[in-house]
């Protein structure tokens, strides 16, 4: 994979990466010192154009750079494209061009198939549709790996897959006697058990989802041979997630690079 990655976490200067509040360019002109430290990250980078689809909605939607329509401006020659209208997961990088977004403990995806490269958010709603887990499904894809697969319109076969950054399984923590979630923290535990065992454990009625381990299953059942998941949170504790006991808003800044 000819990626670079780059992340940047929380710390006394600048503990927050959320982009949420950077929609627009008159949202860049209200929040400059976000601006300037994204400048900085990606001018570091050599980025000239970032890609930072709306992935909150964990949507398992795969889509071109053309669809982030609005262009904000940095600094000079960086521009960062989004669109807040369109829910994406994951987007076509051409060379040279990144993929952006604020993480919490929600992993990345890189997927290449000859020179075409996808970067996704792959949170866990993001690769289990929840309302599989009612029998009512909400999108085309259960999980955005297969939204992926399907994206690049080749043999699952030619496609390389590297999952990265993703929350500890012992920090994954779900109730199962929550009194809001606990029927479906059931039914999701129940389901990932079904096809990947190992992607959940049970401890004195919690279950931890371990979303490497469901990462891999779903890739080898769809045909993707060639799969990994590195770099989980265990080794990076400077990075945030939401379970990690500190102020829950803190975010991280990914930025992955086609080169």
């Amino acid at each position: 994979m000819k990626a670079r990655i780059g992340v940047w976490c929380p710390n006394e200067k600048h503990w927050n990466w959320g982009l949420k509040p950077l929609q627009t360019q008159h949202d860049a002109n209200k929040n400059q010192e976000l601006v300037k430290q994204l400048y900085d990250a990606l001018r570091k980078m050599g980025v000239h154009k970032a890609y930072a689809p709306n992935v909150a909605s964990s949507s398992a939607i795969i889509i071109d750079g053309g669809e982030l329509k609005e262009q904000i401006d940095l600094g000079t020659g960086v521009r960062l494209h989004r669109n807040s209208t369109v829910p994406a997961d994951g987007i076509f990088l051409k060379k040279g061009q990144a993929f952006v977004m604020s993480s919490a403990g929600c992993p990345v995806i890189i997927a290449t198939a000859s020179n075409h490269m996808i970067v996704a958010h792959a949170g866990r709603d993001s690769l289990i549709d929840p309302g599989v887990l009612m029998r009512e499904p909400t999108r085309t894809h259960l999980s955005v790996v297969y939204a992926i697969v399907k994206a690049f319109r080749v043999r699952p076969s030619e496609i390389e897959m590297r999952m990265l950054f993703s929350i500890p399984e012992k920090a994954f923590r779900h109730d199962v006697n929550h009194w809001m979630y606990g029927e479906q923290n059931r039914r999701l535990a129940a389901f990932i058990g079904t096809w990947c065992p190992d992607g959940v454990s049970k401890e004195n009625g919690s279950i931890f989802l371990n979303l490497e381990k469901i990462f891999l299953a779903q890739a080898r059942m769809i045909g993707v041979q060639n799969a990994t998941a590195t770099h989980s949170l265990n080794q990076f504790p400077a990075m945030a997630h939401t379970r990690d006991g500190e102020d829950v808003r803190r975010r991280n800044l990914v930025v992955v690079k086609h080169l």
